[in-house]
């Protein structure tokens, strides 16, 4: 797996635009092409894993080109990245800082009694909800 993600970020050159740039190029080219500014939106989600921008747009374009499957892909792919990254570092569960951050956190709504978090980030609630949506579309399909 790790020889196989190497040789896909190998492949993936990173341009010598500014990221800004890059996603303003390829914006310009949705009017043009779609499915060439799905492969550039595509390359930069890969190189720039955190850049929400290119995952809004890749989805926006698949809801376009009703391409449910591919959609649904990329959503999951943009709340996994995006959650892997603000996880935050395990305290030891019993340490006095993690039980007071419990409860505050409990105390506060932030969290349930279990302590999972209520709210979430806002790039990824907002793609949560983009795939619940998708989810009872697909499901109104099927019947």
């Amino acid at each position: 797996m790790l020889i196989h993600m190497k040789t896909i970020h190998n492949k993936i050159e990173k341009k010598d635009l500014p990221l800004t740039s890059w996603l303003a190029d390829t914006k310009e080219l949705e009017s043009v092409s779609g499915e060439q500014a799905i492969k550039e939106y595509k390359l930069i989600a890969i190189a720039y894993p955190t850049n929400k921008e290119a995952f809004n747009r890749l989805m926006i374009l698949f809801r376009q080109l009703k391409q449910v499957k591919n959609e649904m892909y990329w959503i999951d792919k943009a709340i996994n990245n995006f959650q892997s990254r603000s996880r935050k570092p395990a305290i030891r569960a019993n340490s006095n800082i993690a039980k007071l951050s419990r409860t505050i956190a409990h105390s506060t709504g932030l969290s349930d009694k279990k302590g999972n978090e209520i709210y979430l980030p806002p790039p990824i609630d907002k793609w949560q909800k983009r795939k619940e949506l998708l989810e009872k579309r697909m499901s109104k399909s099927v019947r």
